[in-house]
């Protein structure tokens, strides 16, 4: 026969050309059928006890079949169609029906040994195994089952004992019924590495874990002791991010309320939410973005109140869509948060604790991205990549406990100069103290009145009312600014005033003597001052004034009359060109003077100021009413007037009743 071939090849070309294209035709056909046949048919996997670690979700076929239809026996009919997993990990995360996958293996090797098959998955599902083991098809659960009796050494995660002899081919049944999306990484251990990553896992759980616990305990110490709101955010913004990685770990899975898993799969999604808002909260706060960028701050706390209303899908939206909604839309706050860093690190001058905000952020956003193109398959399962959210958190804690630090750094310097602000503070207002009129409600004989109101705790009018035998001296004066600084030049004043005690009625001398004592401590001040002299027994007035609001006689019919004369503010660079003017010494009626904080008072809801016609038609009301009587009611109107205690500027007010009581 062989002969008759060589004699065909040798003297008949045209027909071996056709044989050759028969042939071929034939065994392209055969290709075709090989591969369309494909589907129904598989090659075993070969698993040996020298392999520690292989990543077998390619390797697997799938099918879908409805609930109705989805039991074993109908599974193993041989009209069924079986199609190769598309990618290295199974992952369908839009399916509702069951998933059916499958997988021959086969064990080359020289003993029995049991192999793992190891499901991991950042939800808790139930795996239904099917096997065959000596003739008799044998069913094995994770999940919820297992759970809720003994723990074995794997009992957090979905995996399978699978034992094989030697050469032994084994086809193994996979059932994944589950309201969540599904996505799983599947391997395949040796006894001997599986136990190594079981307890490699739990010296990761308890480093990983107690670290984060360690910085929740941090965190809470920060809110508690420094009560700054970023820090409030920081403890629940932990608090989250240490519960989803609970998740992702399988950790989850040691957690056991009632008889039933659902709650977890639902808190998932929630934790994720939360995290969002609360690592919205934190950023805004830390980076203090409100002053500089308050556009950027109004659409984060928009993107907030979204991720809370999402929050309440919960009620209308099913389990699988809800969780995938929140896997999906955890990648906007993450890159909100970066633009928000690299904005502020741009612009801020404290570029170090920027820095290490933006690291913290981009390492979390580096491992979920690593973690979403893992699960769907772009990227190898190793331990790196199916542990890479985990990793990226604790890396985002370390960088945010540093930057946390340097805050607190910061908070302590402040707090210190704080306290030496209040311990100056407390000095200057007992400088305060010393500068006010002793509680005097006479002078002479004379009824006095007198009332001070300070824009802050320490403020910058000053008033000195000097008595001696038939003379008074009354001095108001108001310096620029308000605070220690004006405290300081007000108390300073006071001490220059010994001159005018020296020289009651030359009021001019002596307002000129004390502007040349204070030219070098002014230091960019001015102070208007209005000196008052009155003679009792002469029956006279003597005023200077500089650069004051002109002093207000009221007599006991409600008329009003304004004294002053020539004078400017004392200041470093100009004289005060101060004009002295004498009056006679009316028999009735009261004197008035008077800081500008009274005609300034701002009404808080339009802005009007007090204003001097409103100020004068109150005192016409007040025209036979006690020096002390026009002050509180003066003071009064003020405070209903500004719907506030407290004034943008510092309010005094003095007055004299010119009747000498007996």
């Amino acid at each position: 026969m062989f002969r008759n071939w060589v004699t065909f090849f040798r003297f008949n070309p045209d027909g071996r050309k056709a044989l050759l294209m028969q042939h071929t035709v034939k065994l392209l056909t055969l290709a075709c059928l090989f591969f369309l046949s494909r589907p129904t048919w598989s090659f075993p996997l070969s698993i040996e006890e020298s392999k520690n670690y292989r990543d077998i979700g390619k390797y697997f076929e799938y099918m879908i079949l409805p609930e109705s239809e989805s039991s074993f026996d109908r599974v193993l009919r041989e009209d069924t169609i079986w199609k190769p997993n598309p990618r290295v990990t199974i992952s369908f995360p839009r399916i509702k029906d069951p998933l059916w996958i499958k997988i021959t293996l086969i064990h080359y090797g020289n003993l029995p040994h049991t192999f793992f098959l190891h499901f991991s998955s950042p939800v808790v599902d139930v795996f239904e195994l099917h096997s065959q083991v000596k003739g008799n098809w044998v069913t094995q659960w994770s999940g919820e089952q297992v759970l809720q009796r003994n723990k074995p050494l794997y009992s957090h995660i979905p995996a399978f004992p699978i034992t094989l002899s030697p050469d032994e081919t084994r086809t193994i049944y996979v059932k994944i019924n589950s309201a969540n999306p599904i996505f799983n990484f599947v391997s395949i251990y040796n006894s001997r590495s599986f136990i190594a990553f079981s307890k490699k896992q739990d010296i990761f759980f308890a480093a990983y874990f107690g670290a984060g616990f360690m910085m929740f305990l941090f965190s809470i110490f920060l809110a508690h002791t420094l009560r700054y709101k970023k820090f409030f955010y920081y403890f629940f913004y932990l608090a989250t991010v240490l519960l989803i990685n609970s998740f992702s770990t399988g950790f989850i899975q040691y957690i056991e309320i009632g008889n039933s898993h659902t709650w977890k799969n639902y808190l998932f999604p929630i934790t994720i939410y939360l995290t969002s808002v609360f690592g919205l909260l934190f950023t805004i706060e830390f980076l203090e973005t409100e002053k500089n960028f308050p556009k950027i701050t109004k659409l984060t706390k928009g993107f907030i109140l979204f991720f809370i209303s999402l929050i309440f899908s919960i009620f209308f939206l099913e389990q699988r869509s809800f969780i995938q909604l929140g896997v999906t839309l955890v990648i906007v706050p993450i890159f909100l948060v970066l633009i928000i860093s690299l904005m502020v690190f741009f612009k801020s001058k404290r570029k170090l604790e920027t820095l290490l905000f933006l690291l913290a952020f981009g390492s979390i956003l580096l491992g979920g991205a690593l973690n979403t193109l893992t699960v769907q398959g772009w990227i190898r399962p190793v331990h790196l990549s199916s542990y890479s959210l985990p990793l990226g958190s604790a890396i985002e804690v370390f960088f945010l406990s540093m930057a946390l630090v340097l805050k607190v750094s910061d908070y302590r310097k402040a707090t210190e100069e704080k306290q030496e602000l209040d311990l100056q503070l407390k000095i200057a207002q007992k400088l305060q103290n010393g500068l006010l009129p002793q509680k005097r409600t006479h002078a002479n004989g004379h009824a006095l009145g007198f009332r001070y109101l300070p824009a802050t705790d320490i403020g910058g009018d000053f008033v000195q009312i000097i008595v001696k035998e038939n003379e008074i001296g009354l001095f108001l004066c108001d310096v620029s600014g308000h605070g220690i600084p004006a405290a300081m030049i007000a108390s300073m004043t006071k001490v220059s005033l010994q001159i005018w005690d020296d020289s009651l009625d030359k009021p001019v001398y002596a307002a000129e003597r004390i502007r040349l004592s204070l030219l070098s401590s002014l230091a960019g001040h001015f102070l208007s001052a209005f000196f008052v002299y009155i003679n009792q027994k002469d029956r006279m007035i003597k005023i200077a004034n500089a650069g004051h609001h002109p002093m207000i006689y009221l007599d006991r019919e409600g008329n009003l009359e304004h004294i002053t004369s020539p004078g400017r503010a004392m200041n470093e660079y100009v004289e005060s060109g101060l004009v002295e003017k004498t009056l006679s010494l009316p028999d009735s009626g009261t004197l008035i003077l008077y800081t500008d904080g009274v005609l300034e008072a701002r009404n808080a809801n339009h802005g009007e100021l007090f204003g001097g016609d409103r100020f004068h038609s109150l005192l016409q009301t007040l025209a036979t009413k006690t020096p002390q009587n026009i002050c509180d009611q003066v003071i009064t109107e003020i405070e209903k007037f500004q719907k506030s205690k407290r004034s943008d500027d510092d309010i005094t007010i003095l007055a004299i009743s010119l009747e000498k009581e007996i």
